[in-house]
């Protein structure tokens, strides 16, 4: 699976952890209403990706109207519209399975239901195996909805999927498949949040696939006639004492007309870059908590100024066990420092002892830095408060591999002298939160074009390649340089093989 990249997806997904490890201690009615919470954030969440689906149809409608991109968009259209249906038809059979899971929760004519009811989604997900239906549709959406997409990119969009089906660790014996470990002896609630969750994968999975059919045929001009306060939190249920982090912004914006911002009647400064102002402040007190934000622009279409006003919610517990936050994602990574917090609840936090049984793990006060080493798996975060226990399992995994770099470019066009002056290759992650080193080991260096006869490749040893001057001084503009079989080692100490880059000289 890969790690979610969007803020509001990472949260959703540490939620989800935090809940299920204190469900597994004590379900108080602040637990239920906090699953509550989730599930209308994640219902919120889904409604906004439908409405990014209606404009990509939209968009590409019009392009096929457009001489400029009529003869691409005739042709990913279709797959599209494609993806967007095989992501409904899976949509729709978990509303069906959530309306099942209403009447075995006792629903009444004004929606209400047993929310702890705990035989419920046991005997409808497990005994009458809904939930490995559920498994196999799931399974099967994943493999027909990349199936749109050309073989050359199905394998990198299949990684970036946020729908994530392997088997949970769990150390109840009668957790051991799929179903059990999600949906036995679950209260109704949760189970109810759990279905809206792979809701909300599968829907942002299509969307994905949908907006690189539209990115296949280009951008358009869209016009904008209605607009929209982007707001966000860090987490609707917080513990005293953690921070909560609104960012709020309107959905469209010009950078020469800012919109102005007011949180709490108190005006927030915008940055330009992103046309969204920041808000933070420390959870206190108990219960449900609210902020007001206040968003005003000038309309681009009638130069009218207008306002907008809304209302963020979040709940305050009180925490009773102790519970765990990772800093940077639900999963560890081999070899390098992941930050995580760790809270006694209303144990003393001087009696708390944490241990990590899957490598290192450093710090105090809260503030901890796990180092996982070995080989990937589960592993499991134990905290010992006021003698009582609370384990917390997770993922251990390999960091993603790393791309091979001369200077600042994946390969392309580059200048002769420049290319001299650099001296050797590098490797680095994209888009990586981790401060991970990776030491190149070695690759073969070789040249075609003017300057050389015939395609010799030369081994090199190491990052840098004075031991390859056969190619670099024959090198010119016009020629081109391929590097090859390049082997790197990670922090994690394994050594791994990246794709082959080149260059053109000019």
């Amino acid at each position: 699976m890969a790690l979610p990249k969007e803020p509001r997806q990472k949260m959703i997904n540490i939620m989800y952890l935090v809940l299920t490890a204190l469900l597994a201690l004590n379900v108080s009615s602040e637990i239920l209403n906090a699953f509550k919470t989730v599930d209308r954030s994640l219902l919120n969440s889904n409604t906004v990706i439908d409405k990014a689906n209606s404009n990509i149809a939209s968009s590409m409608t019009e392009m096929t109207k457009d001489p400029n991109t009529r003869e691409k968009a005739i042709v990913w259209k279709p797959k599209a519209d494609s993806a967007i249906a095989i992501t409904k038809v899976v949509s729709d059979y978990i509303d069906e399975i959530k309306q099942r899971l209403l009447k075995e929760a006792d629903v009444n004519e004004k929606g209400e239901y047993k929310e702890d009811n705990l035989e419920a989604s046991t005997r409808m997900m497990v005994e009458e195996k809904v939930g490995d239906s559920l498994l196999s549709r799931l399974k099967q959406f994943q493999n027909e909805v990349v199936q749109v997409l050309p073989q050359n990119q199905r394998e990198g969009m299949m990684a970036s999927f946020p729908l994530d089906l392997e088997v949970p660790p769990s150390n109840n014996e009668g957790n051991r498949t799929w179903s059990a470990a999600y949906f036995r002896m679950t209260p109704a609630v949760a189970a109810m949040t759990l279905l809206s969750k792979f809701q909300n994968d599968v829907k942002r999975s299509g969307n994905l696939v949908a907006a690189r059919c539209l990115e296949q045929v280009g951008q358009v001009v869209v016009r904008f006639n209605k607009f929209e306060p982007l707001v966000s939190q860090n987490s609707e249920y917080l513990l005293p004492g953690q921070p909560l982090v609104v960012t709020a912004g309107l959905g469209a914006f010009n950078t020469e007309n800012l919109p102005q911002v007011t949180i709490n009647g108190s005006p927030r400064p915008v940055d330009p870059a992103t046309g969204t102002a920041k808000f933070e402040t420390n959870a206190s007190g108990g219960g449900q908590q609210s902020v007001r934000v206040n968003v005003t622009y000038t309309d681009p279409n009638d130069g009218q100024k207008k306002t907008i006003d809304k209302t963020i919610n979040y709940t305050v517990g009180t925490p009773s066990e102790a519970s765990i936050f990772l800093e940077k994602m639900n999963v560890v990574y081999l070899g390098v420092d992941n930050p995580i917090r760790v809270s006694s609840g209303s144990g003393k936090a001087e009696t708390m002892r944490v241990s990590f049984s899957g490598g290192g793990l450093s710090g105090s006060g809260g503030n901890y830095v796990i180092k996982p080493m070995g080989q990937p798996g589960p592993a499991t975060l134990t905290v010992a408060v006021d003698g009582k226990s609370a384990s917390f399992p997770i993922r251990v995994k390999r960091l993603p591999d790393p791309v091979a770099l001369l200077g600042q470019s994946k390969g392309g066009k580059l200048p002769s002298a420049q290319f001299k002056a650099i001296g050797g290759l590098r490797a680095a992650l994209e888009n990586s939160d981790f401060e991970a080193p990776f030491a190149v080991i070695s690759y073969t260096m070789a040249g075609s074009g003017p300057g050389f006869d015939n395609y010799t490749p030369v081994q090199v040893s190491g990052a840098r390649w004075p031991g390859a001057n056969a190619v670099i001084t024959r090198a010119k503009p016009g020629s081109i340089i391929y590097f090859d079989d390049i082997m790197v080692k990670g922090p994690d100490g394994a050594s791994r093989k990246l794709p082959g880059i080149g260059f053109a000289l000019q």
